[in-house]
């Protein structure tokens, strides 16, 4: 498939061999074709609705490269505009949250109302700079689709994609793993941890769409006594350890858990007891006995899940050039978690995945690495290998998905299969 920028992304996904050209890491021209057949098409996390709970609060966040605004109007709905003004395209808000009953540019003064329509100029008198012009033509641009999953708030620039419910598909299965285990469900830890680093965002989205073959990257972990190198190592898929991978490019791995003693404060443990009991009265026997597991989930294109040691984290990849990214990083914990539970969640969030945490630096590091070396001229004629596993895959009339083995490349491979043909086709509707 040529595009219309001259690249030619079939020769670059060898789906017989199951090799990657590292071209997809260094073509120039690349980024902002995947903007255009894949941030444009896909739906995409934007806010938790937990964090805009009242009329005139606001969030900022990117789709792709576009600036946005999640916010609920004076009505109660949840709307999302590009974070532009229709006059200069002045960046209408500059702060990442906050409550209002306008938008107002600081460039020219040109307001808008939280439904987006364009209302005057705060120094207009009279008929003033806008006496001849159709307000109603010049609103903020809205972003068309906004729909929800159990408080996760999803946009999507293609008005005609398919519903949010359809595009999750089976993952949301396992999505009520987190979402639907107790009656309050999860909500965020106020702020958005972010920051950024050199590094392509489908190294990042390829690891976390299956690659649990690089857990020895995470030496100091098992040093710590932190993990076990036992829990990796299961030659089949069994029950509570298996990948899984959907048609939309999503997937989930779950590891059963072996805590090593005194991990977790009796407090803590009650809890986590608690809400596995609860989660039993709402989800079936077989997700119940994920409920604890290690669960590590993906939804195409960027959106990670982690749940560790009674940590639960969303991240995603933003996309800021061919060869960087912003991470950004929300701790999500049960609604009804006693002080004690919301400490120690936090803890194991800033000792794990955050910026100063072990194994993200551990990943930070690989992801910068494996970009910079898909950049010599010579490296990028010789494929990169996503052949390991490929045995096991098969079909759980009581758990959602196609099913393989942990320590393989099958999740990763099926990430690029996905991006490959979103690249080809440039929507995701009636899929």
């Amino acid at each position: 498939m040529s595009s219309r920028n001259g690249i030619n992304t079939e020769q670059w996904i060898d789906v017989e061999h199951k090799t990657v050209s590292p071209r997809v890491f260094a073509d120039p021209e690349l980024y902002r074709l995947e903007q255009d057949k894949i941030f444009a098409h896909c739906w995409l996390f934007v806010a938790h609705e937990s964090q805009i709970p009242n009329p005139g609060d606001f969030i900022t966040n990117t789709m792709g490269d576009e600036s946005v605004i999640i916010c609920r109007d004076l009505e109660g709905q949840i709307r999302g505009f590009v974070n532009s003004c229709r006059h200069r395209g002045m960046r209408i808000c500059r702060t990442d949250q906050g409550n209002t009953k306008l938008l107002q540019c600081p460039y020219h003064s040109w307001t808008y109302s939280l439904q987006g329509k364009l209302l005057g100029h705060d120094k207009e008198e009279g008929g003033g700079v806008f006496g001849g012009l159709k307000r109603e033509d010049w609103g903020l641009i809205p972003v068309p689709r906004i729909e929800s999953y159990r408080g996760l708030i999803f946009a999507c620039f293609d008005e005609n994609a398919e519903s949010l419910d359809d595009y999750l598909g089976d993952v949301k299965w396992y999505l009520d793993l987190l979402l639907n285990r107790t009656a309050g469900g999860m909500v965020p830890f106020p702020g958005t941890h972010k920051w950024t680093m050199n590094a392509n965002w489908k190294f990042a989205a390829e690891q976390f769409s299956g690659d649990v073959y690089h857990v020895g990257a995470h030496e100091s972990l098992f040093r710590m006594n932190l993990l076990t190198m036992s829990l990796f190592m299961k030659a089949k898929p069994d029950a509570r350890n298996y990948h899984m991978k959907t048609e939309q490019g999503h997937s989930w791995l779950t590891i059963e858990n072996t805590l090593p003693p005194g991990a977790l404060s009796e407090e803590v443990g009650q809890f986590y007891a608690r809400v596995k009991a609860e989660a039993a009265t709402r989800l079936t026997a077989a997700q119940n006995e994920l409920v604890d597991n290690t669960n590590v989930g993906f939804v195409f294109p960027n959106l990670g899940i982690v749940s560790l040691l009674g940590m639960v984290t969303f991240r995603l990849w933003q996309p800021r050039g061919l060869n960087r990214m912003d991470i950004w990083s929300w701790g999500f914990v049960d609604r009804d978690a006693p002080p004690a539970v919301m400490t120690a969640s936090r803890e194991v969030l800033d000792r794990t995945f955050s910026s100063a945490g072990l194994f993200e630096q551990d990943d930070l590091e690989m992801w910068e690495g494996c970009t910079q070396g898909a950049q010599g001229f010579y490296r990028k004629r010789f494929p990169l290998n996503y052949q390991t596993g490929w045995r096991h895959e098969d079909r759980d009339p009581q758990r959602p998905g196609r099913i393989d083995e942990l320590l393989s490349d099958y999740g990763s491979f099926h990430f690029y299969q996905r991006w490959q043909e979103l690249l080809r086709n440039g929507t995701t509707a009636g899929k």
